[in-house]
């Protein structure tokens, strides 16, 4: 297997900017554009986001079995990327782009668009994020592949997190802030569509065409893949507690911020964008302890420092109306945030050679949707559950100020909650039983089997649920 230049994977990690880049535009703007920008209710605006959550939990594992079953000789990824690129483009800046239609046929568009939305961008993801099992076996150079797709996405989301003043800008050359978020978001497709041909442009002569594939993939595929799968179950678990980490987070941040603390918006624009642009150089120390060390355990020391932020700093640093201490804070925490999906990705092509050991096809593309879905629908839940709270606790958001009750409730949320689920995500890591000896152990006997010698299953059944024969 030939290896990528060091150009060659920064060209390839570009198709990262564009699909992380734009779920996490959607998933952090959605809500603000559909509400304060195009004027439709906040409950409708849930449903239409509600809505591609769930059309998207169908069509990712979908994609991930017709890409797995695609014949290797003319590609199982590639052919995805040159021929949803510029749809996903188009429909990037369709979402963010408001007509003059009377308002359900606006509601009716919205609904289509955001459909079409999450199905380019698993039709674009989930073959992407499946090649990199392809192009290398190699335990490290997947996770630099992983670093740098990551810092391609953060850095279209920093690129992003200016949108506000982007928008404030241009809004007296266009005419109106609709017009603004559109011209905005027309740039950010273009940008979207020219990484995604550039990854795959640079991809050529990498994807493996020696594969075996099953000729009929099915549903039965899902159970007797990742469901077998010890290392992957234990990945998927603090995946999903991590996720949540973040939705409550996030979600929360701004509420504890504004109310708790008594920033300004000034302030707490200031302080999301440094925190995204220092994460930029956070990928690299955590690319290091991955190679050094172990993806697991890399995982575990960035959730461990975002664990230990979350306790030190609200309780001894945090003041009142002072951005420095939020500032400080969510700079180094953000170490978590990169390692949600940095190390994630570099795992999972791991496990799928766990997952050979029993099965003589390779299912990345199985692998990687069924992460993807857990992603998805943890997201979804934490947000739904974390309205519900925040309703709760007495939040009013016509009001200027809240209740000590509900200043406390935020608090409970964005620290307690948020600590939880961090504690048992690093727990769910700790005991995944694939460490950087035993995927060797895995490489070696993937060699053995291919050139005819007999493994014995049992020596891997930390790693796998075996079937018992009957």
């Amino acid at each position: 297997m030939k290896r990528m230049t060091k150009k060659q994977m920064y060209l390839y990690g570009l198709p990262g900017l564009a699909t992380l880049f734009t779920f996490t535009m959607f998933t952090t703007y959605g809500l603000y554009f559909f509400t304060d920008v195009v004027g439709l209710s906040g409950s409708f605006a849930g449903f239409i986001m509600t809505i591609g959550t769930i059309w998207d939990a169908v069509t990712d594992p979908l994609v991930g079995m017709i890409s797995d079953a695609r014949d290797p000789k003319k590609g199982r990824r590639r052919p995805f990327l040159i021929a949803f690129a510029i749809p996903f483009g188009i429909v990037t800046w369709l979402l963010f782009t408001s007509w003059n239609f009377v308002e359900t046929t606006q509601k009716i568009y919205f609904i289509i668009v955001a459909i079409l939305f999450y199905t380019f961008q698993t039709l674009i993801d989930i073959p992407y994020t499946s090649l990199s099992g392809e192009v290398t076996n190699d335990y490290d150079t997947r996770s630099r592949l992983a670093m740098i797709r990551t810092f391609w996405a953060i850095v279209g989301v920093a690129l992003g997190s200016g949108i506000m003043a982007y928008t404030s800008f241009l809004t007296p050359v266009v005419g109106s802030v609709k017009n603004a978020w559109s011209v905005c978001f027309a740039i950010f497709g273009l940008i979207c569509t020219m990484s995604i041909l550039i990854g795959w442009k640079v991809s050529k002569g990498y994807e493996n065409q020696d594969v075996i594939i099953k000729e009929k993939v099915t549903f039965k595929d899902l159970l007797n893949g990742p469901f077998r799968n010890k290392a992957y179950l234990h990945l998927t678990a603090a995946f999903i507690f991590a996720i949540l980490a973040q939705a409550v987070f996030l979600g929360v941040m701004v509420y504890y911020f504004t109310y708790n603390l008594q920033l300004n918006n000034m302030q707490i624009s200031m302080v999301n964008i440094i925190m995204w642009i220092v994460a930029l150089f956070w990928v690299f120390p955590i690319n290091r302890w991955s190679v050094k060390y172990s993806k697991a355990k890399a995982w575990c020391i960035s959730m461990g420092i975002w664990f230990a932020c979350m306790v030190i700093f609200p309780l001894f640093v945090l003041k009142p109306k002072s951005a420095i201490g939020p500032i400080i804070m969510t700079s180094i925490l953000v170490v978590g945030l990169n390692a949600l999906y940095q190390v994630i990705y570099a795992m999972i092509s791991d496990c799928v050679e766990v997952d050979c050991l029993i099965n003589d096809v390779r299912k990345d593309g199985i692998f990687y949707s069924m992460a993807t879905v857990s992603q998805k629908i943890a997201a979804a839940i934490g947000v739904s559950v974390l309205g519900n709270c925040i309703d709760w606790i007495g939040y009013n958001g016509q009001n200027a100020t809240q209740t000590l009750y509900t200043q406390h409730g935020i608090a409970v949320l964005f620290i307690g909650v948020t600590c939880v689920c961090l504690l048992i995500s690093i727990i769910c890591m700790m005991t995944n039983p694939l460490t950087k000896k035993r995927y060797q152990d895995v490489l070696e006997a993937l060699k053995k089997k291919e050139h005819g010698y007999k493994i014995n299953i049992e020596e891997f059944k930390d790693l796998l649920i075996i079937k018992k024969k009957r």
